[in-house]
């Protein structure tokens, strides 16, 4: 009896240190299982992974969205915006003026930064590599057949307009036909200038703030060349490629009529989604200001173009080297003179023909600026004079390019 009782005690005895043993296992289990489910949590929440970590990747996807939106919404509103003004897509450059340089012609009316201001490169052009590197200076856009146009700011629509210079007067008086003052020919003549304000150049440099005139006078590309190279005469043929480029046979011999068709007709040849036009009065004197920043009489007193008094070196149309001496005129190719502000031969050379009118019917048409014949001081860049719509070997005639 005796024995089976401590056998009893020592069997509960073994199995409370059982019992002791299973709960402290447990106890440890428990600890480890909720250490490693606390791990768990805290890397769920705090981890690269976790749930505030994709919180603010959510947060940051979201603005990227927001913000990619937006640039959709103004792209859109200037899509419209451009389509509104008629000139189908824009777009934007920066800084140094280099978009559309090189190689790259502009697939849409591009907008370019420079120090001093800034410039719209039409679709299908790109800027040349001879280009000034400030507004001021020129810039100077081509074609895919180098054809050359600087461009001219201009701040406001009141900037665009016709002025009077050298000996040419402008009067207080406006003519109700065409709503423009009337400029005359001299003090002592009661003939006057005038020219309605184009409603399509108006658009345009209210809408881009300028406009492009032809780098060099026009061109004629058929008569230019080392082994065909011959100026025009009064038997030219009138239907003979235009061209803006140096070294050209001026375009001469050609009525103000043809001129106009000739120079509207230059975009549709090049395939220009931009407009060519004849220059007007209001082009013309609007680039005289444009120069006079730098030059202040050129529209007065313009000698650095070929006139009868000036001297200079220059390349013929054969391709020699020629030397011109003061007081010897000389008719020669388009580019040989100095530029001012990139752009050729205003003053001197030959007289460029206008959309201007004049109100003699003898000579009903506007022409500009003087030729080899004229002394710089007597037929400066400003200068008007006028003609009849006979084709004349001392007219010539210039583009301007308006988006």
């Amino acid at each position: 009896m005796k024995i089976n009782f401590i056998k009893l005690l020592y069997e509960e005895e073994n199995d409370m240190k059982k019992n002791k043993g299973i709960t402290l296992v447990a106890l440890v289990v428990t600890i480890v299982v909720l250490l490693i489910l606390a791990g768990v949590s805290i890397n769920l929440v705090l981890g690269n992974n976790g749930i505030i970590a994709k919180a603010k990747d959510a947060e940051t996807k979201s603005a990227e969205a927001s913000e990619n939106d937006l640039k959709g919404m103004n792209a859109l509103v200037s899509e419209m915006e451009g389509a509104l003004a008629g000139n189908g897509s824009t777009g934007s450059g920066s800084g140094n003026g280099n978009t559309g340089s090189g190689n790259n012609f502009v697939t849409k009316n591009t907008e370019v930064t420079y120090p001093d201001g800034k410039v719209w490169i039409p679709e299908g052009f790109r800027i040349s590599t001879d280009s000034a590197s400030t507004v001021q200076g020129g810039v100077v856009i081509e074609d895919k057949d180098l054809n050359q146009f600087v461009w001219v700011p201009v701040a406001t629509l009141a900037d665009y307009k016709r002025m009077a210079y050298s000996y040419n007067v402008a009067t207080e008086e406006t003519d109700t036909a065409t709503n423009s003052i009337k400029i005359e020919y001299s003090s002592s003549d009661s003939n006057y200038f005038t020219e309605a304000l184009p409603e399509d150049e108006k658009t345009s440099v209210e809408r881009y703030k300028g406009f492009y005139i032809g780098r060099y006078e026009a061109g004629d590309k058929e008569s230019t060349g080392t082994t065909k190279a011959t100026f025009r005469t009064s038997s030219s043929d009138t239907s003979n490629s235009v061209t803006i480029k140096a070294d050209q046979v001026p375009y001469s011999c050609v009525t103000r009529t043809k001129a106009v068709s000739l120079a509207e007709g230059f975009a549709t040849k090049q395939g220009y989604k931009a407009k060519t036009k004849l220059v007007s009065s209001y082009a013309w004197d609007t680039t005289i200001a444009f120069i006079q920043k730098v030059n202040s009489d050129y529209g007065n007193s313009s000698e650095e173009g070929n006139y009868n008094d000036t001297a200079f070196s220059y390349t013929d149309i054969t391709g020699a080297s020629q030397t011109k001496s003061s007081n010897s005129p000389v008719l020669v190719p388009t580019g040989q003179t100095t530029p001012v502000c990139n752009i050729y031969d205003m003053g001197g050379n030959v007289f460029e023909l206008t959309n201007e009118s004049y109100s003699n019917t003898i000579g009903p048409y506007a022409i500009r600026g003087g030729h080899y014949y004229n002394n710089y001081a007597n037929a400066p860049a400003g200068n008007r004079s006028y003609d009849s719509d006979a084709a004349n070997v001392n007219n010539g005639f210039r583009l301007t390019l308006f988006m």
